[in-house]
């Protein structure tokens, strides 16, 4: 599989990752069935695990840490924080780590800094961000991360603020039409030589049907990795399989593939993009200073 540079961090890892927010029992995965998918993740070739405490109560970092117990140095850990505040997140992480059953993770991130206000809670003064970088002095992460489901604009005054080690993203091929990531984001994300994971992929199981071209095209981007869910081997072989055989969309086949799915691109079928996730109005899109899309027009 082919692998890429994971920005600073001085490590390659292969364009296929697994987020494990599907290895859960709500999801139709029970324990015995999770192991297995994290084994045999291992086993060919995959060892980047995106969790957080959020995924069913904490059950998918618990699943991710009855693995790691046992092949710990085989595994590249990230996990989230959501909470705002500095002691509230040092909290939550020291939380995964317990449930995570180890001392330290790879990476921890900023999760779903969906709006600017929320980045200033975070990287503001008691923030969030102040416990991570103490998790970092002690030794209990090596890098830090942040994510972004709706707004890229939010993420590139992020990185603008702070040097962030790596980021996650929305990237599916319905992001492309709207608050695209890949068009906002990934550019100032390159030049600070930052590592990028790709994430919403199959686009909230949206794309699920055409699971094929949705992986090349994300797989395709300038990132380093993508991560796609999976509750079965079966789903996990099958993207292993695609992403051995790589080969990215040439720009006839991306257009053809944009073409097909143009219906798909509305709040229905992307909530992360909706308002409160409630699959109805897109969000409002807020400029750094409090100005909207339709202000600067």
């Amino acid at each position: 599989m082919e692998k890429r540079p994971f920005g600073k961090t001085g490590v390659e890892l292969p364009i296929l990752s697994l987020g494990c927010q599907r290895l859960v029992n709500e999801e139709g995965c029970n324990q015995d069935q999770a192991v297995a998918i994290l084994e045999r993740a291992l086993k060919r070739g995959v060892w980047y695990f995106d969790t957080a405490p959020a995924y069913s109560e904490g059950e998918s970092e618990r699943r991710v840490g009855l693995v790691a117990m046992s092949r710990r140095t085989d595994m590249w850990i990230a996990t989230k924080v959501n909470e705002t505040t500095r002691d509230s997140a040092r909290r939550q992480l020291e939380a995964s780590l317990g449930r995570l059953q180890t001392d330290h993770v790879e990476e921890v991130r900023l999760h779903n800094v969906f709006s600017f206000d929320r980045l200033n809670a975070m990287t503001g003064k008691g923030g969030a961000l102040e416990a991570l970088i103490e998790a970092r002095d002690e030794g209990l992460v090596r890098f830090i991360s942040i994510s972004g489901h709706a707004n890229p604009q939010v993420l590139v005054e992020a990185i603008r603020r702070f040097p962030f080690d790596t980021a996650l993203c929305a990237v599916s091929a319905l992001d492309h039409f709207i608050y695209s990531f890949a068009e906002e984001f990934l550019p100032f994300a390159l030049q600070k030589c930052m590592g990028v994971v790709g994430m919403k992929v199959l686009g909230f199981k949206a794309l699920a049907a055409d699971w094929q071209r949705a992986l090349r095209y994300s797989m395709g981007l300038p990132l380093t990795t993508v991560i796609t869910g999976c509750s079965t081997i079966e789903q996990l072989d099958g993207n292993i399989d695609l992403a051995e055989s790589f080969v990215p969309m040439t720009s006839v086949e991306r257009l053809a593939f944009f073409r097909d799915i143009l219906p798909m691109v509305t709040p229905q079928n992307m909530p992360w993009k909706s308002k409160d996730w409630a699959r109805k109005d897109w969000i409002e899109r807020k400029e750094p200073f409090g100005l909207t899309r339709t202000d600067c027009q």
